[in-house]
């Protein structure tokens, strides 16, 4: 892997858009995406001009992945076909369980580790139906019925991050389906780690 350290020194605390395909050496399309779908995490200022400020120390982290991971991009999610290749790609799978041999259930919660490794510690209802792509009515059934683990009850449920990473991998997730887009990308983006981690 290599070592990204100097970047700091190179350019300032806030990278553009522009600046960031420089670095990472990608199409501006890519880097829309990357930051559009938060996987660099990104300030929308909704200006025409330097619309997104990026932190660098997001970049290295990023670069860092990519190099260890692998793009996390779902193959032809950036071609002017995006739509109709992901849904070519991806279409027939529908639940976490059809990617995930037996045995091999605790990769579910080692991807979600590493996606969500800065998340909070505590997590609201709403923040994972966000991580899991599942409906926020649905999150908030399984916190009631004690399926998702809490600390607080109603009004307010609060989640500690290892009670979701226990729970995604139950069968209740695992088999579960939904025609989120958000839900369909996470389940992309674990077919692709989980690829570029059998070929370490």
């Amino acid at each position: 892997m290599k070592n990204y350290t100097a970047l700091n020194d190179k350019y300032s605390d806030f990278l553009c858009l522009d600046e960031l395909c420089k670095v990472c050496r990608i199409a501006k399309r890519t880097a829309r995406y990357l930051v559009e779908h938060e996987i660099i995490p990104a300030i929308d200022t909704g200006k025409k001009t330097w619309r997104y400020q990026i932190k660098i120390k997001d970049v290295i982290k990023y670069l860092e992945h990519r190099d260890k991971f692998g793009s996390m991009i779902p193959p032809g999610a950036v071609s002017s076909r995006s739509k109709d290749r992901v849904s070519l790609q991806y279409g027939n799978r529908k639940s976490f369980s059809e990617l995930v041999t037996q045995g091999k259930e605790k990769e579910v919660a080692e991807y979600f580790n590493f996606i969500y490794a800065d998340c909070n510690e505590i997590l609201t209802t709403n923040e994972i139906a966000d991580m899991t792509g599942l409906n926020r009515g649905t999150v908030l059934k399984l916190a009631q019925s004690g399926h998702i683990k809490s600390l607080t009850d109603r009004p307010k449920y609060l989640i500690p991050k290892q009670y979701l990473l226990e729970f995604v991998v139950t069968r209740r997730f695992l088999e579960a389906k939904t025609n989120s887009e958000l839900f369909k990308k996470i389940l992309g983006g674990f077919e692709i780690w989980k690829t570029a981690k059998s070929s370490r």
